[in-house]
């Protein structure tokens, strides 16, 4: 090797040594501004309407991106004395805000794939269970839209048409609650 290589060699050395190294964050949820904020989660009571269940959750700052930590809350099920009503193995594939207020929510999982035997009453509080949740924590959600497992879908359980967006129904939420 001549000695101008050498050089050359020498100083890219010296040079990447010297690059001032980048640091890690303290912590990712500083970083991502993830805190623990309180969130209302709907399920249905033994009188047959939706109840909220308050639960302290850490969630990004961007509702985009706390949108599906909520939902995926939501289908781990109830605490207290509510109903489970979305199917135990429900995944959350995604969820997005769409501009205009429209929330687009993939479900997901084995019973979907196989056919959920659910009854109208229990697809119908599925549905409006997640839309009140999602209703309730993020101002600008003002309708949801389901596909199932990545693809539009008649319905959940062949009973409620999912060919449209739903949006919060007062009416299905205990007075209690609201």
């Amino acid at each position: 090797m001549n000695r101008g290589a050498i050089l050359l060699v020498v100083a890219v050395l010296a040079v990447s040594g010297c690059r001032k190294e980048e640091k890690a964050p303290a912590s990712l949820d500083a970083a991502n501004k993830v805190a623990v904020r309180a969130v209302r989660l709907y399920f249905e009571s033994p009188q047959m309407l939706l109840v909220s269940e308050s639960r302290s959750l850490a969630l990004p700052e961007s509702s985009a991106a706390a949108v599906p930590v909520v939902l995926r809350e939501l289908m781990k099920g109830p605490q207290g004395g509510a109903l489970r009503i979305w199917p135990e193995d429900t995944v959350i594939r995604g969820a997005y805000l769409l501009p205009g207020g429209t929330a687009v929510v993939d479900v997901g999982g084995p019973t979907f794939a196989e056919g959920w035997g659910a009854g109208t009453h229990q697809e119908l509080m599925a549905i409006h269970s997640a839309v009140q949740t999602l209703a309730a924590n993020f101002e600008t959600v003002r309708q949801v839209r389901f596909v199932v497992n990545g693809m539009p879908a008649e319905t959940l359980a062949g009973h409620i048409s999912l060919a449209r967006s739903h949006p919060p129904d007062p009416a299905m939420v205990d007075p209690a609650s609201r």
